[in-house]
């Protein structure tokens, strides 16, 4: 059984991708088009990526011959010299085999007008960032995520004060009053995303939620095609720890938004039990730029569903003195010739 696969056109044998807008998946030779039952015709390769199977660290491309080498993580990919997007499919299987994910919604035509449109109001960001051949890098990718189930118990207590003053002849009096400030709650928590792969920035990777989880559908290897995908390298036991994080500051700041009335308030203590914890595996649609400037790298990431954007470009010195001179040539003229009109 090859461990290799690629999705052709069913017509003139072309590689096919995945076309977000459409949903379906297109040849783009032919322009034939296909739903995914019609190219999941063999049930028994679906079926066997529930089963472990071998490691590769480099492959044949299905079209042209070439070896390639993947890295450990990498799931999906396309082959450097024909382009076509090959799927290694024992990086699906097992353990590695995702239950759900929600497929991509932009294309990456989309996702650089997206990203043009950022960057193009960032002022001072070196024009490097802003350059054709830049913005087209960019790469939709599938990251896994753990998404968690849970109940969160919640205990809060703080003390709250209320103060009111008033005049009497010469004498201003304030009163305090002490309180003592109790809150109770049990919350459900359905699909909590943990970012499964070190690879991923998780500062900018949380920053792009939500997703819409409408869109999750069960897990099938032809949505991988036309995109980069990665297997997660960080378990779910690890993943639980965060999300329980995660879950009881979701919790305390849903219980602290119910205290009110209050001139001021402070807690005091708080307690959580996380209960009924379960978890699945699943790919999210990402859109990837990487820019390398003056030694470091700077890294940008588009929901690949609702194209919320985010990241973090430098600032050019340069930009930041070129504009400083001109508000000063403004201010200076202004200051000159308008001074000589109204003298």
């Amino acid at each position: 059984m090859s461990s290799i696969m690629e999705y052709k056109c069913l017509n003139c044998k072309a590689g096919l991708e995945f076309d977000p807008p459409s949903q379906k998946w297109k040849c783009g030779y032919c322009l034939s088009e296909f739903e995914k039952e019609q190219l999941i015709s063999n049930a028994s390769e679906e079926d066997s990526l529930n089963q472990d199977m071998a490691e590769l660290d480099s492959y044949n491309c299905t079209s042209c011959g070439a070896q390639l080498i993947a890295s450990g993580t990498t799931s999906a990919t396309f082959c450097v010299y024909c382009k076509s997007p090959t799927i290694i499919k024992e990086r699906f299987s097992g353990k590695f085999k995702p239950s759900s994910l929600i497929p991509f919604k932009l294309t990456k035509s989309q996702a650089e007008d997206t990203y043009r449109q950022w960057i193009s109001k960032r002022l001072f960001t070196p024009n490097e960032f802003k350059t054709k051949e830049e913005i087209e890098s960019i790469t939709g990718v599938y990251a896994p995520f753990w998404l968690f189930d849970c109940q969160v118990h919640g205990d809060l207590e703080g003390e709250g004060t209320r103060i009111r003053s008033w005049t009497e002849g010469d004498y201003r009096y304030t009163q305090t009053e002490y309180f003592s400030v109790v809150r109770q709650g049990t919350v459900r928590y359905n699909r909590v995303p943990i970012d499964a792969s070190k690879k991923l920035d998780d500062s900018l990777i949380y920053t792009i939620e939500p997703y819409n989880y409408a869109d999750l559908t069960e897990f099938a290897m032809p949505y991988m095609s036309g995109f980069l995908a990665e297997k997660f390298d960080f378990e779910a036991h690890e993943a639980e720890q965060i999300m329980m994080q995660r879950v009881e500051e979701y919790t305390l700041d849903r219980l602290s938004e119910t205290i009110s009335g209050y001139s001021s308030y402070q807690t005091t203590g708080n307690q959580f039990t996380v209960s009924d914890k379960t978890h699945s595996y699943s790919l999210l649609p990402v859109y990837v730029l990487v820019n390398k400037y003056k030694g470091k790298e700077y890294i940008f990431m588009i929901n690949g569903q609702t194209g919320k954007i985010a990241g973090d470009p430098p600032v050019s010195f340069w930009k930041q003195v070129q504009f400083a001179g001109c508000i000063f040539a403004i201010v200076w003229l202004l200051a000159v010739f308008g001074g000589a009109l109204f003298a």
